[in-house]
């Protein structure tokens, strides 16, 4: 079988031409793979973001402000004498009873409710003749009466029991031994108890008797 001599010339030239590439450092092929660069572009600076807080910044801030408030309603709690165990449930109670009525009474949805007007509260109690230090005993038994208004729910009851008889001191007396009656509105129930009783043959003093000793 005869072979086909090469010339001598094409092998020199490509020998020569790999030498020129390994000299200069350039790998075999690379040219094929030489991806085009493209430039970057730097983004424009967001200066209108930076100075709005956003969602979570005011979530944020609502936040910090609400637990702060929430301290300070435990810390008057218990300085009303509230254990602090039971703190948490007395202010979720009398919350929950505020928005109620406010809600009835048409009051703005965002009305506040915490040291302030439970304060008028307790203020209002100790005017009566309700001592400090059972104060606490009281809104353990009823919470929901550091959110009754003095004016549209207080105010009428101890008129109401001094309309039927009873002294301040014996209203204060009662009240303390039995706060469950603080939860009796006087325009309400506790008048129309008052009625069915008279009409049933009782007394008014009879028909006070019965209320004071049954609820």
């Amino acid at each position: 079988m005869m072979m086909t001599a090469r010339s001598p010339g094409v092998g020199a030239e490509r020998l020569r031409a790999s030498r020129s590439r390994h000299a200069s450092g350039e790998p075999l092929g690379a040219a094929a793979f030489k991806s085009k660069t493209v430039p970057r572009t730097r983004a424009a600076p967001q200066t209108e973001a930076r100075l709005r807080p956003g969602r979570q910044g005011v979530q944020r801030i609502y936040r910090m402000t609400s637990e702060k408030s929430q301290v300070s309603v435990y810390e008057y709690l218990e300085s009303l004498g509230v254990p602090r165990v039971n703190a948490l449930q007395v202010q979720s109670q009398a919350s929950e009873w505020f928005e109620y009525e406010n809600a009835k009474a048409g009051g703005a949805p965002d009305a506040p409710f915490g040291v302030n007007e439970m304060a008028e509260v307790v203020e209002f109690l100790e005017d009566q003749g309700v001592a400090f230090a059972g104060i606490g005993r009281l809104v353990c038994a009823h919470p929901p009466v550091l959110a009754y208004s003095v004016d549209r729910r207080l105010a009428p009851l101890f008129a109401y029991l001094a309309e039927l008889g009873l002294e301040t001191e014996a209203v204060v007396a009662n009240l303390t031994r039995r706060p469950n009656l603080l939860g009796l509105d006087p325009d309400q129930n506790m008048r129309k108890m008052v009625d069915y009783l008279m009409s049933a043959g009782n007394t008014q003093e009879e028909a006070l008797t019965f209320l004071l000793k049954t609820l």
